[in-house]
């Protein structure tokens, strides 16, 4: 009989954005630079650099690639966001 305990499961590292990786966007109307780390929890944290799967931006963020640029309503303003870097 073998004996199972439970791991922590790393990204996979397959180029697309997903929970717990840390996606860097370029704000392509105001050239600012943010970093996210992609969580699941309810909220977000942008102090703390963390962004929920389940808010707008984060949901928009998951599956992502380098390269591709993406359109985000925040408060009527639409920010266009080009994903830079990700790293798990």
């Amino acid at each position: 009989m073998s004996s199972h305990s439970a791991q922590v499961v790393p990204p996979a590292h397959d180029g697309e954005a997903e929970v717990g990786e840390r996606v860097t966007v370029l704000d392509l109307t105001t050239s600012v630079v943010r970093d996210y780390r992609l969580v699941e929890r309810e909220g977000e944290h942008p102090a703390e650099g963390e962004i929920s799967i389940r808010t707008p931006l984060g949901a928009s963020l998951l599956g992502r690639r380098v390269g591709e640029v993406l359109s985000v309503e925040d408060g009527g303003r639409v920010s266009r966001l080009e994903v830079v870097e990700l790293d798990g």
